[in-house]
């Protein structure tokens, strides 16, 4: 209560005289109300007074002779205001327990009771805090999850809030949100900033809820990042492209005029990845490698196949053709003594079976004469790890595939053997060193054999 002391000496003589008079005793803290809004710890109070009551409880001392002359009341009920008055000390962050004090200015009180036969009993008010409403705890975070689009190092994240968040707050800042990769540690605030935070605290609260969590650090995972190793390639995405090469490949082969498919081996696959990360062709470059057999078309001639030599027969070979000569007719002299029917059927068994082996041998050389092998390749650029559309066909604009020229003679990734060309390469070598070309200052892991 906010009382000057020598007022207070000069008053209260007089105030006993007055109320032994006749004056009506009031304590105002008999119409004093204090509400509360919100919940425990963050509780604000309001306090109010309630003058017209006052003055309808004293009507005589206010001078007034019905209840009905509002005219009256409302004049006694504004001088009330303007001369009693006071505020709570505390109002905001209130909690059960908590005592708060309605302080009473009481200065200009003597010109009211000049004024009326009352006598006010002012005397600050002390009030314990009970019966606020616990709030409940939540943890923010647990209704949230990070989302990566993008591919690292250059991935950037975003938070998706759960519908089933409990409150209308639901502002959350991940820092840094760009930049990002694989194993990188990020900070998710509920709010825009630590000072945020008593505001965030108080809306919650208003809707019945304590967060209990402010902040926290995920590390990030599954952000899609380029292949850099074999081993990183997942076996979906693997299939995928292997699916996609071989349909491709068919098409290629069905449109084939002059020669025909007899085989196709894939023996495995190069990586392909700069040694500068700022490579024009890529961030790498997976290339299939196909052995490919075809028949061998007519008119088609091999450069490996040894010419037919057409040098007379030495007098060497002369003689051994007659020592052979001689031999057989020995042998067939033998034969016509024999008699016995198991001595001729064993024979002709052996011959039998000296002869079929001679047809397959001669059939496998044919077959070989008749079959050609060359080298085949499909490269799918910047490979993906996550695949996120293991479900779709590879996009074309990814892939390469053979590139030549035919104009006036063949240059690029084919070649021509007699009139028949073939997109490819003669040799795993010439491959290999066509794709240096293609991926310059580049490394190269393979799993092929050679």
């Amino acid at each position: 209560m906010k009382t000057n002391f020598l007022k207070a000496l000069t008053v209260l003589p007089l105030a006993a005289v007055l109320v032994s008079c006749g004056r009506a005793a009031i304590d105002p803290n008999d119409y004093l109300e204090v509400k509360y809004d919100g919940l425990d710890t963050v509780a604000r109070a309001n306090a109010t007074v309630d003058y017209k009551q006052m003055v309808m409880d004293n009507l005589k001392a206010f001078g007034i002779k019905d209840e009905d002359d509002d005219h009256d009341i409302d004049r006694a009920v504004s001088k009330l205001k303007k001369y009693l008055g006071g505020e709570l000390d505390k109002t905001s962050q209130l909690s059960n327990g908590d005592t708060i004090i309605f302080e009473w200015d009481d200065d200009k009180v003597e010109k009211l009771e000049k004024k009326y036969k009352i006598k006010l009993k002012v005397t600050d008010k002390e009030i314990k805090v009970t019966d606020l409403e616990e709030a409940k705890e939540f943890n923010p975070f647990d209704y949230i999850t990070l989302e990566y689009n993008g591919v690292g190092p250059d991935a950037y994240a975003k938070v998706k809030v759960d519908s089933s968040l409990p409150v209308s707050y639901d502002y959350f800042k991940v820092t840094p949100s760009s930049g990002l990769s694989n194993g990188d540690k990020v900070t998710v605030t509920f709010g825009s900033s630590k000072s945020d935070e008593e505001y965030i605290k108080e809306d919650c609260f208003r809707q019945g809820y304590l967060p209990t969590l402010f902040e926290k650090e995920f590390k990030v995972e599954g952000v899609q990042s380029y292949v850099k190793k074999i081993d990183e390639v997942e076996k979906a995405s693997y299939d995928r492209m292997y699916k996609y090469a071989r349909k491709e490949f068919d098409k290629l082969a069905d449109s084939w005029e002059k020669k025909e498919l007899k085989d196709i081996e894939l023996i495995g696959v190069n990586l392909y990845t700069p040694k500068d990360e700022t490579a024009y062709w890529g961030k790498n470059a997976l290339c299939f490698v196909y052995k490919v057999t075809t028949n061998k078309p007519e008119g088609f001639k091999d450069d490996k196949e040894e010419e037919k030599t057409t040098e007379a027969p030495t007098e060497a070979a002369t003689e051994a053709e007659t020592a052979t000569a001689k031999a057989e007719e020995a042998t067939k002299a033998e034969d016509e003594k024999t008699t016995t029917t198991t001595a001729k059927d064993d024979k002709k068994s052996e011959t039998t079976t000296t002869t079929a082996k001679a047809d397959n041998k001669k059939d496998d050389k044919k077959s070989d004469k008749d079959s050609y092998t060359y080298y085949y390749f499909t490269s799918f650029v910047n490979v993906l790890t996550p695949d996120t559309n293991k479900d779709k066909e590879y996009p074309a604009s990814n892939v390469q595939k053979p590139e030549y020229i035919n104009f006036f003679g063949v240059s690029g990734d084919a070649f021509v053997k007699g009139n028949v060309l073939f997109e490819g390469f003669e040799t795993l070598d010439d491959l290999n060193k066509a794709m240096e070309t293609k991926y310059p200052k580049s490394k190269c892991e393979t799993n092929i054999k050679k």
